[in-house]
């Protein structure tokens, strides 16, 4: 019985831990595209903000340690460069 508690308390956690980095993840995504939306309204070109994402991305793909949190930045890093792109 206690061993059962315990499962689900650490799965509780993890479950927080990853909504929070979610959560983290998001957040960081809408605030690049704002700035990235700032910069072509202040006559930054497009490529130049386009190239940014990319090293941005590479960055990510280098340095971020968790596959979770790293797919979820990259698929959130592509949905801002794609409404960037469009833009």
């Amino acid at each position: 019985m206690m061993g059962d508690h315990t499962s689900r308390a650490s799965t509780a956690f993890a479950d927080d831990d990853a909504a929070f980095a979610e959560g983290a993840i998001t957040l960081w995504g809408n605030l690049l595209t704002l700035i990235g939306t700032h910069l072509r309204e202040t006559g930054t070109p497009r490529q130049e903000v386009l190239d940014m994402l990319t090293m941005l991305h590479e960055t990510n793909e280098e340095t971020i340690r968790s596959p979770r949190a790293r797919a979820v930045a990259s698929r959130h890093l592509m949905a801002v460069y794609r409404a960037l792109g469009e833009a």
